[in-house]
């Protein structure tokens, strides 16, 4: 069924069709077929300016150890997955033979491991609805890729917020951990509960929670989550709430399972990227319990020179007949389509696809800048500048109503993309949709 619908809403939408057969086409056309490259036996391996970061953080991101034979293109590729930890601002892997023994060097710069960021989201564009306050990071703090977040918002979404992960729970192990917790007053964003409620309206959220995760080889991972939610509602909607209450006592374990051969993860252009998760929530006899089910699938290549494609499809189901308000699928929120960000579509299940096309203004550029009073790893940074084309498509749909092409919104346009690895990006994007509704988005972070 879900073959059957994907097959005709590729040959029945003319945008997507466009850009599917010039992405096919071209990648079909050109190979990169390169010679036969030079293999080069790694006899040792030597890393060199890792001040704080423990070498086992380093060598584990690896797909070879010493005895086997690289490529230059296998170098490069795993210069890219280390300098994808996001701890260091300059990461690179050369062979140096010396008395005819070939010393592999990792020679690595440490970025700035903690600093406090300004932080400012707006709602619909205004701010009116805007939340802002102070993000504070603090990497690796012990040299093994920790990390800890904290997070204090006012406005919109006033937020108390703090989580620690760590990759490595124990030395030599594959064990990965994380925990959060956390208070918000939320804006409600779901259409039924502003229907009934007559207006918009917040309400109280506390959440905590824990992840194990196990890490099977460097590119396959899975996780087992187990969280706690507090939700304090206005009486007005407890008829849509799970415990038909005004306060609602949610526990949830879920698991989930990760492939992720990707070269460079901020921004990719080779590789691919698939999740699956399916989540429980409700283990309490006065609450209505429910299943989530998760699928999100990211491919990425390099079609000719600097040129790179990319695309993504990512299914979100619900299985319960009954279930709350607050677990509905919505888009024009978290998720949303470039064209329609604003605009609210909620039901049990979402399905939304994207493409997008990216060439280099400014490939790589290694910026650092000597300041007074600041380290220079505080001023340096990996800066690149990309044009990009994109079409993102998708719907809501409920459990008995079919898909339906017609249903579907859209939008196209492109834009500009401001790396600053290994911290963030900055998207200036110009979106058009199918009513011809235009919209200028200003972003940070990555689309997919």
């Amino acid at each position: 069924m879900f073959k059957y619908f994907l097959i005709r809403f590729i040959l029945n939408s003319k945008i997507t069709y466009r850009f599917i057969i010039i992405f096919f086409f071209v990648s079909l056309n050109f190979i990169l077929s390169k010679s036969e490259e030079g293999k080069f036996k790694v006899d040792k391996i030597e890393i060199t300016g890792n001040e704080t970061t423990k070498d086992y953080i380093i060598l584990r991101e690896l797909n070879f150890s010493i005895g086997d034979s690289v490529t230059q293109a296998q170098l490069d590729f795993n210069s890219e997955r280390v300098f994808s930890l996001g701890i260091f601002r300059k990461v690179e892997l050369k062979i140096n033979n010396k008395n005819e023994i070939n010393i592999l060097e990792i020679s690595v710069k440490e970025s700035w491991y903690i600093y406090p960021l300004p932080y400012l989201k707006l709602r619909e564009n205004s701010f009116k609805r805007a939340t802002y306050g102070l993000y504070i990071l603090y990497k690796n703090f012990r040299g093994r890729n920790e990390t800890i977040w904290g997070v204090i918002t006012f406005g919109y979404n006033p937020t108390y917020y703090i989580k620690y992960l760590t990759p490595v729970l124990f030395n030599g192990s594959n064990l990965s951990f994380e925990v959060n917790l956390g208070y918000t007053s939320i804006q409600n964003r779901r259409l039924i509960a502003e229907n009934l409620y007559g207006d918009k309206f917040t309400y109280h959220y506390i959440f905590s929670g824990f992840t194990l995760g196990y890490r099977i080889n460097q590119f396959n991972k899975i996780y087992n989550s187990y969280n706690f939610e507090y939700m304090d509602f206005p009486k007005e909607v407890k008829t849509l709430t799970a415990s038909n209450s005004s306060i609602d006592r949610v526990f949830s374990a879920g698991i989930a399972y990760e492939y992720d051969n990707r070269d460079l993860k901020q921004f990719s252009t080779n590789g691919l990227l698939a999740v699956a998760s399916l989540v429980h929530k409700g283990f309490s006899t006065q609450n209505d319990s429910y299943n989530i089910f998760n699928l999100d699938v990211r491919k990425y290549n390099t079609i000719i020179g600097n040129l790179s494609g990319k695309w993504r499809v990512k299914l979100r189901n619900i299985f319960e007949e009954k279930i709350p308000f607050y677990s509905l699928s919505l888009l024009g929120d978290d998720e949303y389509l470039r064209g329609h960000r604003f605009n609210r579509r909620e039901g049990k299940h979402y399905f939304l696809t994207s493409m997008e096309f990216n060439y280099p203004i400014l490939k790589e550029w290694d910026f650092s800048v000597k300041l007074p009073l600041l380290q220079r790893r505080l001023t340096s940074a990996r800066i690149g500048i990309y044009i990009n084309l994109f079409f993102d498509s998708g719907t809501t749909f409920n459990k008995y109503e079919k898909l339906n092409l017609n249903n579907f919104n859209s939008g196209w346009g492109g834009g500009l993309t401001l790396l600053i690895l290994p911290y963030n990006a900055i998207r200036f994007e110009y979106a058009v949709n199918e009513f011809n509704k235009s919209e200028f988005l200003l972003q940070t972070g990555f689309s997919f």
